[in-house]
């Protein structure tokens, strides 16, 4: 079963984004945050560099929304630059990265809209190359929750 979010009727580079406790999100955001642990970090990986990741959207004054950026420990740039090698891909890696300082440990969520999204063939050997040295990967679907005038 598919997470459900309202939409928020706005987009952010080309995102729909959604309704989540009184802001606008995009999906993956949303997910992270119900995916964190005790004890866990996490960022959206919304581009391919493996130094940094989007933790939030943050309202920047007229301009809309920028994202706050935090950099990823040495430890997990350095399993995803393996994994990226393991797989023999140049792009395919989850959307969220999730790791645990203490315990020197990470997983990945890749986060998929059901009603126009499906994994991509490097992201199958990206998760793939993961679980084949113990990391933690899965899918996360979604969807906007349909208006009653949808329905039928």
């Amino acid at each position: 079963t598919p997470l459900r979010f309202k939409s928020a009727g706005s987009k952010w580079w080309q995102k729909p984004l959604a309704l989540y406790q009184g802001k606008q999100l995009p999906a993956e955001l949303i997910i992270l945050q119900g995916e964190l642990g005790a004890g866990e970090h996490g960022v959206w990986l919304n581009s391919r560099g493996l130094k940094s990741g989007v933790e939030d959207l943050i309202t920047s004054g007229q301009k809309g929304l920028k994202t706050r950026r935090v950099p990823l420990p040495a430890f997990v740039s350095t399993i995803l630059k393996h994994l990226y090698e393991k797989a023999n891909v140049k792009k395919g890696c989850p959307d969220l990265v999730i790791w645990n300082i203490t315990t020197k440990s990470m997983r990945l969520v890749e986060v998929k809209c059901r009603d126009w999204d499906r994994p991509t063939h490097e992201q199958l050997l990206f998760i793939q190359a993961a679980d084949s040295i113990g990391i933690g990967a899965k899918i996360v679907e979604w969807e906007f929750e349909k208006a009653p005038s949808d329905i039928g």
